[in-house]
């Protein structure tokens, strides 16, 4: 708490007295006034929920802004049932909460972008002068400012939210974040596209179109020789790769390699954590080492690179799968299509994404079993010979699952995915193509033998035959319930959940990318529809 921050603030937007408080970070909370996300120093209402930004309760009823000097702007509240409602002057989101508003001229500014732009008061302007530059992309000069309330304005060049260290023109509202606005016109020798010049271009729409992200931009580095566009995010997350640890492998250590997914010569190269792009073989968010085509800027994640173009995989030892390069694969392993490419095998069918291709490659018999488990609810066993119950090869083992102590009558027979992969839950036994249910039972003595010699038909060795079995009356089948059930190995359930975790953590951050993308995509076709509408009304 700084020395002239009250702790307590009665504020006339609410009854009760507002606490100021460090607000935990595990709760979305937001601001009544600016409707933006609440985090750490806050006044609160302990009783009610009820939450202000410090800056927000500070803000005075009227502000002088260099955006519209000609009148004060009003702090107002929004009016819901208007909707002729335009959006803030400072930024394309529309007014969703209290803002600064001059009525007779119809200025409307989030209370956030209002008070992220305006000047200091004049004893710190004289204390403290600010920094000015020329920028080509603007007819003012900007100043060098400090951004720290919450706002709504996006940086001019990368179309990021902007905070910290900014330039910018506060009568425009024409904001760029410090890196941005001095990033340099001219890039020679650029990681990903060294053999000629970028140079920074910029227009007053987003119309250049990153070869990288495949997003549009307003700012953008092109080759003129080559048609390229790198906007200012993914230029200048691209670096040349650091020396190579000298305990790594051959192929490991390799600056170029050739790739059958792609025509050209491709070049190791090293990315910043913050690229959004995915590798286009496919969907594998690129970060670190990578391969990079400088060409035709086509990005291959490492692993991916691993991939040939025919492989023999465990999963599916008979035939080779081949990879695909124009369709969508059904992926036998995770069972979906989720637009991903792949390799499958041309006699059966069989499918994997290349994703899970790659987690699976080198899979050990262990993990083998563990990964199919992903198949059925219940722990599945390798090398299980299906004419053992005189199953075709084209069979697969059934089984009916148990269900508090009952069996199930749902029966299910299929084509073999995985051939020497057979369900462990309670087993049935083949007889004239009838399958029996195994129940449960609490005693069984089989009268043919002797008290002392009642065996498991499974594991056949010596039962108790006071102890719970599963049986079959017809066949006079018994089995103990450890060889029909087994017990859970907690070594190996916690090698499923690592395994389960790694790959749902690369498609969390694989879709994370995806979204973020599609959302840059949609504020600008939202952008470019409010200009067409705009345009059309002024010729009607």
């Amino acid at each position: 708490m700084t020395a002239n921050t009250p702790s307590l603030l009665q504020h006339p937007k609410h009854k009760h007295a507002l606490i100021f408080q460090e607000l935990s970070e595990s709760f979305s909370l937001e601001c009544n006034i600016c409707r933006l996300s609440v985090k750490g120093l806050a006044y609160h209402c302990i009783d009610c929920e009820f939450f202000l930004h410090k800056s927000c309760a500070e803000l005075p009823p009227e502000i002088q802004h260099p955006s519209h000097p000609q009148h004060p702007l009003v702090l107002s509240k929004l009016c819901w049932d208007s909707s002729a409602r335009t959006p803030c002057y400072g930024c394309p989101s529309s007014l969703l909460a209290d803002y600064y508003g001059c009525h007779a001229c119809k200025i409307e500014l989030h209370v956030g972008c209002a008070a992220a732009t305006l000047p200091p008061p004049e004893e710190e302007e004289h204390k403290d002068e600010e920094e000015m530059i020329e920028h080509f992309a603007h007819d003012h000069p900007l100043a060098s400012f400090h951004v720290d309330v919450p706002n709504s304005i996006k940086c001019k060049a990368c179309e990021r939210w902007i905070s910290g260290r900014v330039y910018g023109c506060r009568a425009c509202i024409f904001v760029l974040h410090e890196s941005c606005a001095l990033a340099p016109r001219e890039i020679m020798n650029h990681p990903l596209h060294p053999q000629h010049p970028l140079t920074l271009l910029v227009d007053s729409k987003p119309s250049f179109l990153c070869n990288v992200c495949r997003c549009s931009y307003s700012f953008a580095y092109r080759c003129k020789e080559c048609d390229l566009f790198l906007d200012l995010g993914c230029a200048d997350v691209f670096v040349h790769p650091p020396p190579r640890d000298d305990q790594s492998s051959t192929d490991d250590r390799r600056d170029q390699i050739h790739h059958f997914s792609h025509p050209h010569q491709l070049t190791r190269l090293h990315v910043k954590p913050e690229l959004l792009a995915t590798c286009d073989v496919p969907g594998e968010v690129i970060s670190g080492d990578f391969y990079g085509c400088p060409d035709c800027l086509f990005l291959l994640h490492p692993l991916r690179a691993k991939l040939t173009q025919e492989i023999v995989h465990p999963f599916h030892p008979d035939h080779p799968l081949i990879y695909q390069p124009d369709q969508e694969i059904e992926c036998s392993f995770c069972f979906g299509y989720e637009g991903d490419i792949g390799f499958e095998c041309g006699d059966c069918g069989f499918g994997l994404h290349a994703a899970c291709a790659l987690q699976t490659l080198s899979a050990t018999k262990e993990e083998l079993t563990l990964n199919s488990e992903r198949l059925h609810k219940h722990p599945m066993s390798l090398d299980f010979e299906a004419e053992q119950l005189g199953l075709g090869e084209l069979d697969i083992v059934c089984c009916k699952c148990p269900d508090e102590g009952l069996t199930s009558t749902a029966v299910f027979r299929a084509t073999i995915i995985f051939t020497s992969i057979a369900c462990l839950c309670p087993l049935l036994l083949n007889t004239n193509s009838t399958f029996h249910p195994l129940v449960l039972r609490d005693r069984v003595v089989d009268e043919h033998y002797d008290y002392e010699e009642q065996y498991c038909d499974v594991c056949e060795t010596l039962r108790d035959p006071e102890l719970g079995v599963y049986y079959c009356e017809e066949c006079n089948y018994a089995a103990d319930i450890d060889c029909v059930i087994p017990k859970v190995d907690p070594e190996k359930s916690r090698q499923m959940e690592d395994l389960m975790i790694k790959q749902l953590d690369g498609q969390i951050s694989s879709e994370e990318a995806e979204i973020e993308a599609l959302k840059k995509k949609l504020e600008r076709s939202m952008k470019n529809l409010e200009e067409f509408k705009k345009k059309r009304r002024q010729i009607k």
